[in-house]
């Protein structure tokens, strides 16, 4: 027997520009140039069936929302502010709409017969209403209809600059500063910073870009119940997420402790060590079986839509930057890593990032004299060279790269 089944909406509204042209010469020799960065046209404020919702503007031109709808006459209504934030010109407003369907009646009011003026703001809504019901198959079982407005700003010339005051832009970050180490309200070396269910710890800010390290190693690979290669077998259900038990080898001074290690896993299977192509080294980054990993991960985080520039792997120039010295193979401030064994040096001064060695993981620096070892940071504050095909000690602890612009 057929049943009716519920339509899901995918609405997605988004401001367009045409390009600003107000070039004038005067006499071949005075030229009163646009200014493209001032054109600047924005969703300022979106209500959802009544209720004010502005974590549907998704950034300055685009707003996404879905919603379910199934009876007959049902209505969705979205009312959405978009603000003239320029001073030099006005806009010439045109919107245009999917067209309404069998299903769905789609009725959009924006008044497009005036300019939009400099620095005020317009409100328009967007009606979508239910004509008919989706009757389902077993093949298909609900029916999916996207709908989608456009509108477009053109520039227009004044004379005078605007005089009022724009609303505000909406700021729309997923991320959130969780633990300000210096609780001075703003971003800054060693907080920890948070996107849904991950979170990382910064270490370096330069200019717009935010370097940060996952707060714990990925639930991938291994888990070991002993330093013994031959306890190891593979994870069950691996998230390819961060798991708070995911920190790899622990060690009391050089005394293995805290099984199982989880998230462990070598940086290039044993097996294929021998079977190489010609040229290739074991060591390489972009050929081992951690990458993978990471760029899983780097497919979950765009999921949570943070934003993320970059996701790769810890590199032995930034561990360094950092405070930590490969030439004494620590971190750790006050001690120095010798033959397996820890030195105190009261003369050392390592990081005072200790989330930095908080897990022992793999980094993506090879060691040019050797192709079968790699750059590694251990638990304790230790970082050496270590063989690729370590299946029991490391883990995947990926490092992200942001705009400073998401936490202002």
């Amino acid at each position: 027997m057929k049943r009716r089944n519920v339509i899901l909406l995918v609405i997605i509204l988004a401001i367009g520009f045409a390009a600003v042209s107000t070039t004038l010469v005067l006499n071949g020799s005075l030229n009163v140039a646009s200014d493209n960065e001032d054109f600047d046209v924005y969703f300022s404020n979106s209500i959802e069936d009544g209720v004010e919702n502005k974590k549907l503007i998704k950034d300055d031109t685009h707003l996404e929302f879905n919603k379910n709808m199934s009876l007959v006459g049902e209505k969705y209504i979205l009312d959405y502010d978009v603000t003239n934030g320029s001073r030099n010109y006005d806009a010439e407003i045109s919107i245009n709409c999917t067209e309404s369907n069998e299903y769905l009646k789609v009725t959009n009011e924006f008044d497009t017969s005036e300019y939009l003026i400099s620095t005020e703001t317009r409100r328009g809504k967007l009606t979508i209403e239910v004509l008919k019901p989706f009757v389902g198959d077993s093949e298909e079982n609900t029916k999916d209809i996207s709908i989608s407005c456009e509108i477009r700003g053109n520039a227009v010339e004044r004379d005078s600059l605007g005089s009022g005051t724009p609303a505000d832009k909406v700021k729309q970050s997923n991320w959130e500063i969780t633990e300000d180490k210096d609780n001075n309200g703003e971003l800054s070396k060693g907080d920890l910073i948070t996107l849904g269910t991950e979170s990382f710890y910064v270490y370096d800010i330069e200019g717009d870009k935010v370097k940060a390290l996952s707060q714990y190693n990925l639930h991938v690979g291994n888990v070991c119940t002993s330093s013994d290669v031959s306890s190891c077998s593979q994870l069950e259900n691996p998230t390819g997420l961060q798991s708070k038990d995911a920190i790899g080898a622990q060690f009391e001074g050089v005394t293995p402790t805290s099984f199982p290690w989880i998230g462990v896993t070598p940086f290039l299977k044993d097996e294929k060590i021998h079977t190489l192509p010609e040229g290739q080294k074991a060591n390489d980054y972009n050929a081992s079986d951690i990458k993978p990993y990471v760029d899983a991960y780097a497919e979950k985080l765009s999921e949570l839509d943070g934003k993320v520039e970059q996701v790769r792997l810890m590199t032995k120039e930034e561990l360094e930057a950092a405070g930590c010295d490969s030439k004494k193979n620590s971190c750790k401030t006050g001690y120095v890593w010798s033959n397996g064994n820890w030195v105190e040096d009261s003369n050392f001064v390592g990081t005072s990032m200790e989330f930095l060695y908080s897990t022992s993981y793999w980094t993506s620096s090879s060691n040019d004299q050797d192709n079968l070892y790699v750059w590694d940071v251990g638990s304790l504050g230790d970082c050496v060279w270590i063989g690729v095909n370590n299946i029991v000690a490391l883990g995947v602890r990926p490092v992200i790269e942001i705009s400073t612009s998401l936490f202002q």
